[in-house]
């Protein structure tokens, strides 16, 4: 293991700011180098590190290594075989081509220091480029980072595993998507004035919690009227206009519909011929729908009928969120009935406050610091609820399912 001096030309007399740092790799019978830019001392420490990485058989020898460009090549590739969605390949796509690779393409990915990618982030950001889309170029470097570490295994750590993204500042012009949870009496308002065929869409994303790229996805054998539940087996690409299996197990699931839901799914089948195999919510010609056509023509028409908060029609699955875990749901059942393996997600990103949530909560607490029953239990709200929103569909609570007419 040795140093040599490497001056650059622009370094002043006597000063010497690029080092080479050699050694000698037992694996390979050959002497690697690494150009090293910095002080004398800061070498030093990284001849050391690289001694520690020799030791520990972390090291990667210098045939071995890999370019961000060839890294972030293999990733693409491996996106398009494993059929990852259309939208992922070319985010992925279009942050490394237009900002990761210019800049980086050329260096090692070993190579990369937590120091010099903070200072362009702030460069990029100082350049007036948006937050969001500083924290998007964040995300996909370190999922290319960790690609190289864990498929790879060219990288024995990320600097980028602890950096945490750039919050967005008060009065920003960012554009942030109208995203929230609705209200238990926004969600009676918004099955209330819902088209018969439109309200089992509605109610299918807001009371099961799925995406709505898997409820594009189902077809009328996915639901099982005799166990009440659903089979979520995979996702509707819009963009790649294709099928795709969940991106893990997780996502892979069976989930319990209520009496409610099943009620409303036999009524809106009803409507239509019976073909098992059929996409269970589709164009009039039988094909996937458009996210943006279901947007404008159902959502944004049925936000305007119910009078409700204008948020997104993914708000819904936000809605589930939270309406579970103020009912008194543990988080994990919530995280695993959304396709997710950790249930922390839930309470840090879809469970938001709801104000008739606080409010039972309050009355649960008092109630039991003062040693006095409950006003409101769980059960009997739910049933209240559910009592209320078949009023709302002129629905009997004790009618067979067999007798519900459509709409």
């Amino acid at each position: 293991m040795s140093i040599h001096r490497k001056p650059l030309k622009t370094d002043p007399p006597g000063k010497c700011t690029r080092w080479r740092v050699i050694l000698y790799n037992p694996g390979t019978g050959k002497y690697d180098w690494s150009t090293f830019r910095g002080a004398l001392k800061d070498a030093k420490e990284f001849e050391r590190e690289l001694k520690t990485k020799l030791s520990r058989r972390t090291y990667v020898a210098k045939s071995a290594r890999l370019t961000l460009e060839q890294v972030a090549t293999r990733l693409l590739a491996e996106c398009r075989s494993r059929g990852r969605r259309t939208s992922t390949f070319l985010n992925y796509r279009s942050v490394c081509n237009l900002y990761l690779l210019p800049k980086f393409g050329q260096r090692e990915v070993g190579t990369l220091q937590k120091k010099e990618l903070r200072d362009w982030f702030s460069e990029l950001l100082t350049e007036g480029h948006s937050v969001a889309l500083v924290n998007r170029i964040i995300r996909v470097f370190k999922t290319l980072l960790f690609y190289a570490m864990d498929e790879l295994e060219v990288l024995d750590r990320n600097v980028l595993v602890r950096f945490k993204q750039f919050k967005r500042a008060a009065g920003s012009p960012d554009r942030k998507v109208n995203r929230g949870t609705y209200t238990e009496e926004e969600v009676r308002a918004l099955f209330a004035n819902a088209r018969p065929r439109d309200r089992a869409l509605i109610g299918v994303l807001c009371l099961t919690g799925i995406r709505p790229t898997e409820v594009y996805a189902l077809r009328e054998r996915d639901i099982d009227f005799q166990t009440q539940a659903v089979r979520i087996e995979r996702n509707w690409d819009w963009r790649g206009k294709m099928f795709t299996p969940p991106k893990t197990e997780t996502g892979r699931r069976t989930l319990a519909l209520s009496g409610w839901l099943i009620l409303t799914l036999r009524a809106y089948l009803r409507t239509r011929p019976c073909d098992p195999e059929a996409l269970l919510f589709s164009t009039r010609t039988g094909k996937p729908m458009n996210p943006s056509n279901v947007r404008r023509d159902i959502w944004l028409k049925l936000v305007a009928r119910s009078g409700v908060r204008k948020f997104d029609m993914y708000s819904l699955r936000h809605t589930f969120a939270s309406l579970g875990r103020v009912s008194g749901e543990e988080a994990f059942n919530v995280a695993r009935a959304m396709g997710h393996s950790r249930s922390q997600i839930v309470d840090e990103v879809y469970a938001h406050s709801l104000p008739s949530g606080m409010a039972s909560v309050a009355e649960r607490v008092t109630a039991r610091a003062l040693g006095q029953p409950t006003k409101l239990g769980l059960v009997n709200r739910t049933e209240r609820n559910e009592r209320d929103i078949r009023r709302s569909l002129d629905v009997s609570p004790d009618e067979p399912a067999e007798e519900v007419a459509s709409g």
